[in-house]
């Protein structure tokens, strides 16, 4: 059978990707090493932070699936930068791990149209306008279009220490279709990026800790739920935990030259953190729960590649963790990107349009920006296998836009990282008015039913109209058409002087 699209990946690009897909054309396939992964938050559970989650709420308004995921597994809430210009207002969720994978199955295993397959593929090959793929069992699987979105997953090791594992996330077998890819001609390089430890939330002095409450008033979409009471803490690094990571650096993977590959800027390893800010004498680190039923506090600032028995220690010398026992070791992973300057805005390869690639491949990093890339490739996949035009996202009516065109025309040097400010149309690409931006466009992609449709647009009319009559207006009853309008007007003579130039 000559499938439609066949997605190699089930993270949350191959999730986004698959579903996207799914709602425009059949014959879709989703071949995963692992099905009990799928949907798994793999790094911190957390979706969302300054610009991440401009990104989510465009998602949510186009159909995408991770805004009602994360509504329905969050745990914990923040509204960062509150104080300062709703242009810049950002909501940051902390996810239950096993609640947001179990959505994320529920949603898949329910779609007729997508067939889902456990395997490994070890060769891709271009015959003709068609692509073959051939897996582990030296099987055949052929399809008019490939979306390749395996992560970290590809030629990749991970390091503790001086030791080093071929391995995409800690216990999992990588994958070896760089030389495949190779022979289209793609410039392939690496990256790294890592991961901090998990220790006992049973063995922490709270009291030594700053609790750091949740937020209660925004979500995502409507998919709303009551599980937004679970604390985080505070804690921070001090002189002595400094002075010991000095002495350890001969110890770690990315000072002794086993890794050598850039990592993100904004989410270094406390050994760089030692390394290039040495003036500073504290670092703080975010206690993060796992989930509801777990026993697993994640370490938010804490990242790092020493060995198995420096983490030991390391960990002893932090204020409230004195006791503190690990439950997961923190590693250091490198992996092969392929550069975003040989992709179409449609994410598809220029020299070889039936192949698109999208997520940390791309050299992106974040949940946030592989499931954007995951929704903008499905969607093209698809109309391109029943041959209806491509849709190239815009920078000035969506962060989507700004994302794929950075990756696109100004290509990457660093892992990737969305931010308001890579925007010069940030006080019109607001969390708040997602809603009027992207509805008809979601519907003329093909993403969004004609229920939901008719819903937003009668959102948007009792908004107009409500700006028309403003003095008659209910505020009680309408407070949010009532928020939107005066956001409206407090950011209209920008909107009017650079977006619309007149």
């Amino acid at each position: 059978m000559i499938l439609n699209i066949i997605i190699i990946g089930g993270g949350h690009s191959g999730i986004e990707a698959c579903l996207s897909a799914s709602k425009i054309c059949n014959k879709v396939k989703l071949i995963s090493s692992n099905l009990e992964n799928l949907g798994m938050l793999s790094c911190n559970p957390s979706i969302g932070g300054v610009g991440k989650s401009h990104l989510i709420k465009e998602l949510e308004i186009l159909g995408g699936l991770i805004s009602e995921a994360s509504d329905y597994s969050r745990i914990h809430s923040k509204i960062l930068n509150f104080k300062r210009g709703e242009s810049i207002h950002s909501l940051r969720y902390q996810i239950d791990r096993i609640l947001y994978k179990n959505y994320i199955l529920k949603i898949l295993f329910i779609k007729k149209n997508i067939i889902i397959e456990q395997n490994d593929i070890k060769n891709i090959l271009r015959f003709k306008n068609k692509i073959l793929l051939i897996d582990k069992f030296n099987c055949l699987h052929i399809a008019k279009n490939i979306i390749l979105c395996a992560g970290t997953f590809i030629n990749s090791k991970i390091c503790i220490g001086k030791n080093m594992f071929k391995f995409g996330r800690y216990n999992e077998k990588t994958f070896f279709l760089s030389q495949s890819l190779k022979k289209i001609y793609l410039f392939i390089n690496k990256l790294k990026t890592g991961t901090p430890p998990r220790i006992d939330i049973n063995h922490i002095n709270y009291k030594k800790l700053t609790i750091q409450y949740s937020d209660y008033s925004y979500f995502f979409g409507k998919n709303f739920n009551f599980n937004n009471n679970i604390k985080c803490f505070i804690t921070s690094t001090n002189l002595n935990l400094h002075n010991f990571i000095k002495k350890k650096f001969n110890s770690t993977s990315l000072y002794i030259g086993i890794i050598s590959s850039l990592g993100p800027r904004y989410c270094p390893s406390i050994e760089d953190k030692i390394y290039k800010f040495s003036m500073k004498n504290k670092h703080q680190i975010f206690l993060e729960p796992e989930g509801y039923y777990s026993k697993e506090l994640y370490l938010n600032g804490l990242s790092t590649s020493l060995s198995i028995n420096n983490q030991k220690k390391m960990i002893k010398k932090i204020k409230g963790l004195e006791k503190s026992l690990i439950i997961r070791f923190a590693y250091n992973i490198e992996y092969d990107y392929f550069d975003p300057r040989c992709l179409n805005l449609t994410l598809n390869i220029k020299f070889a349009n039936n192949i698109f690639l999208c997520g940390q491949i791309n050299g992106s990093t974040g949940y946030e920006e592989a499931a954007v890339q995951g929704f903008v490739a499905g969607v093209n996949a698809a109309r391109k296998s029943i041959n209806l035009l491509l849709w190239k996202p815009k920078k000035w009516n969506s962060y989507i836009g700004v994302l794929i065109n950075d990756l696109i025309f100004v290509g990457i040097s660093e892992p990737y990282r969305i931010f308001t400010s890579k925007s010069k149309f940030r006080l019109f690409l607001r969390m708040d008015n997602s809603l009027y931006r992207l509805t008809n466009l979601g519907f003329l992609i093909g993403t969004i039913t004609k229920f939901k449709f008719k819903f937003y647009n009668n959102y948007i009319y009792n908004t107009y109209n409500n700006l028309l009559d403003f003095l008659k207006t209910n505020f009680k009853k309408n407070f949010n058409i009532y928020k939107n309008i005066i956001i409206m007007s407090k950011y209209y003579g920008y909107i009017k002087k650079y977006l619309f130039k007149f």
